[in-house]
């Protein structure tokens, strides 16, 4: 195609510089789009594990992590003394904690977590909320989930003298408690008794979030391609004046 009136002005470190930005952009939206397709995969085979019958952790407990996203039942009592509350998590736009309290199995008194759910922070932070934790046996219900990840970047080290921790950390826990607990945390399923709000988000939630930064970041390479086109084409300077024996 000829463009009579423009010419292209080539600049190596302009071209440099628009090539690595629309790289970077788009490597970023691909990225995201992974991210929305191994979400989606994961929710669909989380879909397909919570139609199998409970897994009965009295009867099954070995490869545990391999089991992840099942419903599960166990039968044994809340370690109270131990429980605490992962703080900063948002529910519905209100701050507060979510509470995890140890397990201790009936069967071989094996420990494990126990997320009962979402509790709201008071007014006062000096004044942690108040939580019901039964003594007696009983039997729970919920779903086998990995635990929360841990944050990108800390500052310090746990207090395992307080209740109220920033991130789970499995083997400060364990130092704390002075046992071994199992690898996952049992998402208390809503029904169950001595329990608080619990809203399990499902990674279907998150596969329209991917694909928005995904959308953001390729238009975001298309304005780098426009804008180094529009800066290195110029118009041709023409000469309009007339001759002067006309």
């Amino acid at each position: 195609m000829r463009y009579s009136n423009y010419q292209f002005r080539f600049s190596l470190l302009g071209s440099i510089l628009a090539l690595l930005g629309i790289i970077l952009f788009s490597s970023l939206g691909t990225w995201q789009v992974y991210r929305a397709t191994e979400k989606q995969q994961l929710q669909d085979e989380m879909d397909i594990r919570l139609e199998q019958e409970a897994l009965s952790l009295e009867r099954d407990i070995d490869d545990i992590e391999a089991k992840k996203y099942i419903k599960v039942e166990a039968t044994g009592r809340y370690d109270s003394l131990n429980e605490i509350l992962i703080d900063n998590i948002i529910n519905n736009g209100k701050a507060g904690y979510h509470v995890l309290t140890p397990f201790i199995l009936k069967e071989d008194n094996s420990v494990i977590m126990v997320n009962r759910g979402w509790i709201p922070l008071g007014r006062d932070r000096q004044k942690l909320p108040e939580l019901r934790s039964p003594q007696e046996q009983l039997k729970i219900h919920g779903i086998i989930a990995p635990h929360r990840s841990q944050p990108p970047l800390i500052l310090g080290q746990l207090d395992i003298k307080t209740k109220v921790w920033l991130y789970f950390d499995k083997m400060v826990f364990e130092k704390k408690i002075g046992t071994t607990i199992l690898p996952v945390v049992i998402l208390l399923n809503k029904n169950d008794k001595y329990g608080y709000v619990r809203e399990w988000p499902k990674y279907k939630e998150k596969v329209g979030m991917h694909i928005g930064y995904a959308i953001q970041w390729y238009v975001f390479a298309i304005i780098v391609l426009a804008t180094y086109l529009g800066v290195n084409f110029k118009r041709r300077q023409t000469n309009d004046r007339k001759p002067d024996n006309e």
